[in-house]
């Protein structure tokens, strides 16, 4: 079959973790900052292409790693038994059918957290509500970039519906984070006179944010809280939440941000006036040593974790997925720091969304992955 490597529109990727047992990865990467999903997604990528049988589905030019089938699939209905390879035949029916079941589903509680990284496209798409708040302080470049943020978030939430189940009226926490933003607190004494926890260290500089990009995260909380409140008012009450925000951007949506999670490495601390700003304001401050960052996968890691896949994703997408570029490996710099700059990248990640299902009664782990979206170039 010929391949239709000349055409030039980019194709949807989407790759779901299956696992949270980390596969080192292959190929040379800079020793900071360390990346918690490139590990884990190497693994899901050899669960789902390795054997005879490889685990995708690629249907109007867009790739889902594994096949959906394959996916735990939350809130299923009772009689949907039509495909024996799909998760819920591998259950027991009369589990399904059980009212504990469902009082499994009640006792659940549902975090997503939604890195956007990528950057958005000159083209505007339709945003969660047709009714938005007042834009008009943004000029036309910032708007564009707005709904295309606000397109991403309303995509992240249809592929995490269709394909785990997670409708968005059940979602308890939704946190968003921006690439840019990575608040993560200040070195303490003992990290000056010992240099523990120094790996990801927040310098000062790096916490000033443009002008241009708060005004464009301003909007976007605006009109995600006006769709929670509005939309969602009869459902779960969805906290909104945000990921590495500093004091400045707390102080200015406080009445919209219920919880701030924070990355905090060792022998970090963050000022009294956050801590007491936070608290005056019910503000939950979620600290912890994840470290994802505001960036957790950056288009290079990507690119060379599909790399090894090459062949065969062009072969079980008929030419599709070929592009010259992604044959080769994105090498380091001399100096082992950074990678090479201005290489072309095959892929361009868009967003990151995370998800954990806890019961709340037994503060038990249910369900824990990533959902990736990025661009085949």
């Amino acid at each position: 079959m010929t391949a239709s490597s000349s055409s030039t529109a980019e194709k949807d990727i989407y790759i779901f973790t299956t696992s949270q047992i980390p596969l080192p990865i292959k190929y040379s990467h800079p020793r900071k900052p360390n990346l918690v999903i490139p590990p884990i997604l190497h693994r899901t990528l050899h669960n789902a292409l390795d054997g005879e049988s490889p685990s995708i589905l690629f249907k109007n030019s867009e790739l889902i790693i594994p096949h959906p089938d394959e996916l735990i699939k939350h809130d299923l209905p009772c009689t949907s038994f039509s495909n024996s390879n799909s998760f819920e035949n591998k259950l027991n029916e009369n589990e399904l059918l059980d009212s504990s079941f469902s009082n499994q589903i009640l006792d659940s509680e549902l975090t997503i957290k939604l890195h956007l990284i990528g950057n958005p496209s000159t083209s505007s798409s339709s945003s969660l509500s047709s009714k938005d708040v007042d834009d008009d302080d943004n000029d036309n470049d910032e708007k564009v970039v707005v709904e295309e943020y606000l397109n991403w978030i309303k995509k992240s939430l249809e592929i995490l519906e269709k394909y785990k189940g997670f409708k968005k009226e059940k979602i308890d926490n939704f946190l968003i984070g921006f690439k840019g933003i990575d608040y993560r607190g200040s070195k303490t004494i003992a990290s000056e006179m010992f240099g523990c926890g120094s790996e990801g260290l927040e310098n000062p500089n790096t916490q000033i944010i443009s002008n241009k990009l708060e005004k464009i995260v301003l909007n976007v909380f605006n009109k995600i809280n006006y769709f929670f409140e509005n939309e969602n008012k009869n459902e779960n009450n969805t906290k909104l939440g945000s990921l590495y925000f500093t004091l400045n951007l707390l102080k200015k949506l406080k009445s919209q941000i219920k919880i701030n999670s924070l990355d905090t490495p060792d022998c970090h601390h963050l000022p009294k006036e956050y801590t007491n700003f936070a608290k005056e304001n019910k503000i939950q401050l979620w600290a912890g040593g994840g470290g994802e960052g505001s960036d957790p996968l950056p288009s290079i890691h990507l690119h060379n974790l599909l790399q090894e896949f090459s062949i065969k994703l062009n072969d079980l997408t008929n030419g599709e997925f070929n592009n010259s570029s992604l044959e080769n490996l994105i090498n380091l710099r001399e100096d082992g720091l950074k990678f090479q700059e201005n290489v072309e990248k095959a892929v361009q990640v868009k967003w990151v969304l995370s998800y954990t299902l806890v019961s709340k009664t037994r503060n038990v782990v249910k369900d824990k992955g990533y959902i990736v979206a990025a661009n085949f170039i």
